[in-house]
């Protein structure tokens, strides 16, 4: 039992970190309903992401809800990647300065030496901020709870650590949060620029060791 606490531990280690905000500047261009975007950071693997933006009107709220779907691996292992679909929505506009919301759910997948797995998790983050049409920055605070795992062990680790190892479904090992700051801006109409950096932490305000920061660099094209 210890073993599997030990893996499923790692995993949300390794599954968290691959996580940057989707907050955008589509939010505050009228003629903008559409983004693509590509970006790749350091958490500490370095990790690729390719993702999709839609912005919807919802009438009865008089609102714009922005929908995004981003598919994200490591570089050094494909086999290790993340699907996350999601909404974004601000939910307090003052001028240029919002209170952005952006909810959504993400499933993963791991594979290591001694254990393949999936994991399903969801996530919340608030930004406050000032979001221009061409330009923005935030500060961020986000908290994400893996709620379920499935391992597969290998036999590698049968063979060498314990031969008795259960395949199956686990209950997720918590979660973290992360506080950060992003920004970005537009140039030639169409391209954004954004980066972003955060400290992550465990459920109870610890650092992760090895990791003391994320930064995420990205680029995208609106139309």
């Amino acid at each position: 039992m210890n073993n599997i606490k030990t893996i499923v531990i790692a995993m949300t280690l390794l599954f968290t970190l691959n996580q940057l905000s989707a907050q955008t500047i589509i939010n505050s261009d009228p003629d903008v309903n559409n983004r693509v975007y590509l970006r790749t950071g350091i958490e500490p693997a370095t990790m690729l992401t390719l993702g999709y933006e839609r912005k919807f009107d919802i009438g009865f709220l008089n609102q714009n809800i922005v929908g995004f779907a981003e598919f994200g691996s490591s570089t050094a292992n494909f086999s290790n990647n993340d699907f996350k679909i999601g909404g974004i929505l601000p939910v307090i506009e003052k001028g240029k300065f919002k209170i952005v919301n952006n909810l959504n759910v993400s499933a993963g997948s791991m594979s290591a030496k001694n254990f393949d797995s999936k994991r399903f998790a969801a996530a919340d983050e608030v930004a406050f901020g000032i979001y221009g049409v061409k330009r923005f920055v935030a500060l961020t605070a986000e908290y994400e709870n893996i709620f379920l795992n499935k391992i597969e062990h290998s036999d590698f680790y049968k063979e060498t650590y314990y031969e008795d190892a259960v395949d199956g479904w686990y209950k997720g090992a918590g979660g973290r949060f992360q506080f950060g700051l992003e920004g970005g801006f537009t140039i030639k109409k169409d391209i954004d620029v954004y980066s972003e950096l955060k400290l992550p932490f465990t459920e109870k305000l610890n650092s992760y060791r090895g990791s003391p920061m994320h930064l995420n660099l990205g680029i995208a094209y609106r139309f």
